[in-house]
């Protein structure tokens, strides 16, 4: 008997940052296998070794100009650490109003920019010219409300990085979140200026997206039943506080089969098993280089599979709401579009409070200058998920350095057991339609894990073009 059985390359997935391809199989109009490809090659490891680890803060937050405030933090708490560095309070006030408005200029982008654009009929003009809209369900009236709110919100992600900019010197990749605080003085005017910029990113909110968000809903409501992951959800934790920065004012979890757990980083491992890398002996007796090797039987991505006690798991708002008891829903790809807005929502309330209860005065920072460790791991939550910074240091200078991103975790490739990662179980056992409908379904479910490959840079040797091979530490 013929099996209607038929195999389709998305590639390359629009509508992200970096480049994505999604490889998957469907029988009888059901996707019975998946395969998530990160085509390129992530090379910042590299790229620090040998440098002074304060480098970090700066040559990190290169991995990504959507989300750079995330590396810029993560290796700021892991300076904090290796040199003991106490923060006070308005440091740390001010550093997560830079971090919220990294937040906020995210979500609203991948809302309007990224999202929407699957579910709303734009204007024929270009970038949107013979857009190929399936499954379109919005009346005249309701599609043409959120056409004009996907203009006004280049606005409020606008208005959002200049929060980030008054404090942080500029964004992307801001300067003044440093070890041992900020270096930028918060004065009155600065915060003048912001609180009127987060008044009006709240109103676009409460006016905009969450009413959007809502209409999406109400009107796809099947797609609470559509990419739903196995429910393993984990957050390293949020917005930090106190003077060793051992304060999470939204708290890490792991929560698995319903119970929750505080995250344990020596059960983090990372895998090539279907990744574009060979193993072979390092340098130091214990160590393991990487090849890297395109050509790999069975490999399929560059991104690593990244597991947590063994187990794939998923991270994001999603992840934060639900572990924080700010939302109660299932694992779909509407519970995640609606999450992440209630996310936006709760972190603009926060950066209004935090901007009202900062002191104006200097700088506050106080950096040590000699280091107390060689070895540290640091962790936060960034905008997509879990992100982990780990290094091993010589008299300042960096021996390894590590990035473990959310995009590792959200677009692991199956691991060494042939357990598949966030977005490809979330893929597979969708029921699609024919012709271009197919990849509709497929890439709103892809999209709402909000990805972004950027996180992956070719690092070529000047002279012979060979990709460089490193060392995977950690493990």
């Amino acid at each position: 008997m013929l099996i209607d059985r038929k195999v389709i390359m998305f590639s390359p997935v629009t509508r992200l940052s970096g480049l994505l391809s999604v490889n998957v199989v469907v029988e009888r109009n059901r996707v019975i296998e998946a395969n998530a490809s990160g085509t390129l090659f992530r090379g910042f490891e590299w790229i620090m070794q040998d440098r002074h680890v304060t480098d970090a803060v700066y040559l990190t937050q290169r991995v990504c100009g959507i989300c750079s405030m995330a590396h810029g933090a993560c290796a700021s708490y892991l300076l904090d650490e290796l040199y003991d560095n106490e923060i006070n309070d308005n440091a740390q006030y001010l550093r997560n109003i830079m971090y919220g408005a990294e937040f906020l200029q995210n979500h609203v982008r991948h809302f309007y920019l990224f999202s929407l654009p699957d579910f709303v009929q734009m204007p024929d003009l270009p970038m949107f010219q013979n857009q190929n809209l399936q499954d379109a369900r919005l009346s005249l009236r309701q599609n043409q409300r959120l056409a004009e709110h996907y203009f006004e919100a280049m606005k409020a992600a606008q208005e959002s990085h200049q929060i980030l900019a008054l404090f942080g010197g500029k964004a992307p990749h801001q300067h003044s979140f440093l070890h041992g605080g900020v270096s930028v003085s918060p004065s009155a005017d600065k915060i003048g200026q912001a609180l009127a910029l987060i008044g009006r990113i709240r109103e676009f909110i409460d006016t905009r997206l969450i009413p959007d968000t809502e209409l999406l809903s109400r009107v796809y409501a099947d797609y609470f039943q559509i990419g739903l992951t196995p429910g393993r959800l984990l957050s390293f934790g949020l917005f930090r506080f106190g003077r060793k920065n051992e304060e999470f004012l939204w708290r890490p979890g792991v929560l698995l089969h319903g119970k929750l757990s505080l995250p344990d980083v020596q059960k983090i491992e990372e895998s090539v098993a279907r990744s574009w890398f060979d193993e072979v002996p390092g340098p130091e007796p214990g160590q393991e280089a990487l090849e890297p090797n395109p050509l790999k039987p069975g490999a399929y991505s560059w991104v690593k599979s990244a597991t947590y006690d063994g187990k794939p798991f998923e991270g994001g708002p999603l992840a934060r709401m639900i572990i924080n008891g700010f939302y109660s829903g299932k694992t779909s790809t509407m519970d995640r579009i609606c999450a992440r807005s209630i996310e936006t929502s709760r972190v603009a309330a926060l950066v209004k409070d935090w901007l009202e209860r900062l002191v104006p005065g200097p700088p506050p920072i106080d950096q040590k200058q000699v280091p107390v460790k060689t070895r540290v791991i640091a962790v936060t939550d960034a905008m997509r998920g879990p992100l982990l910074h780990s290094v091993e240091t010589s008299q300042e200078k960096v021996l390894e350095y590590n990035i473990i991103t959310p995009t590792v975790w959200n677009f692991s490739p199956k691991n060494s057991m042939g357990e598949m990662g966030p977005v490809e179980s979330a893929l597979v056992g969708t029921r699609v339609g024919d012709g271009s409908q197919v990849l509709t379904v497929l890439g709103r479910i892809i999209r709402s894990f909000d990805p972004c490959l950027a996180c992956g840079t070719h690092v070529l040797h000047k002279e012979s073009g060979q990709v460089m091979s490193g060392i995977l530490d950690f493990q």
